[in-house]
């Protein structure tokens, strides 16, 4: 459900673009700059959208492509491109710890308010993800020991029930065939 929301996020964000583009293009050279610059920011998000239904393979050959490009360029696209994969492609590349510490790494100011809700909002899914696991953990760990604590009572029941089938059998009245 929450990834949902991720990727709810993207038409959101592409129409956000849309809608300042035509804000923007009457205004001069520097507004239509910076109205590039932020279509450039959609572009991560359509990017990992459209890996989301490929094969782990691709997914896998993306990750090592895309940590090239941001090991030889990294800015907040390639930073933001690599972040959301591994934090939310398939278990083959999926990685919340780096995708947590690309984020974390993530220069406070940045260049549009949209682009500060965006790494919020993943730092916050990726924390709530962590929050969840943690619990989940948890919760598998007490089932676990309630688990092994039925099968000792259920052993401990068997024996019992032993036990008493064996004192009924002692006490119970021998029948002699010669008393006939």
């Amino acid at each position: 459900m929450r990834l949902f929301r991720l990727f709810f996020i993207i038409p959101v964000l592409l129409l956000g673009a849309c809608a300042e583009l035509q804000n923007f293009r009457d205004t001069g050279t520097t507004a239509n700059v910076e109205v590039v610059e932020r279509a450039a920011a959609t572009g991560w998000l359509e990017s990992v959208h459209a890996l989301r239904d490929v094969s782990p393979a691709e997914q896998q050959r993306a990750l090592k492509n895309w940590e090239q490009a941001f090991m030889g360029n990294p800015d907040f696209n390639n930073r933001m491109r690599l972040a959301v994969l591994l934090a939310t492609g398939g278990e083959e590349v999926r990685d919340s710890r780096r995708a947590r510490q690309l984020l974390d790494e993530i220069d406070p100011p940045l260049q549009s308010d949209s682009d500060r809700e965006t790494v919020a909002l993943l730092g916050q899914w990726l924390d709530e993800r962590a929050e969840a696991r943690r619990k989940l953990n948890i919760l598998w760990k007490q089932v676990t020991a309630q688990s092994r604590r039925v099968e000792e009572l259920e052993q401990q029941l068997q024996a019992l029930t032993t036990i008493e089938q064996n004192i009924q059998s002692r006490d119970a009245p021998v029948v002699l065939e010669d008393e006939r």
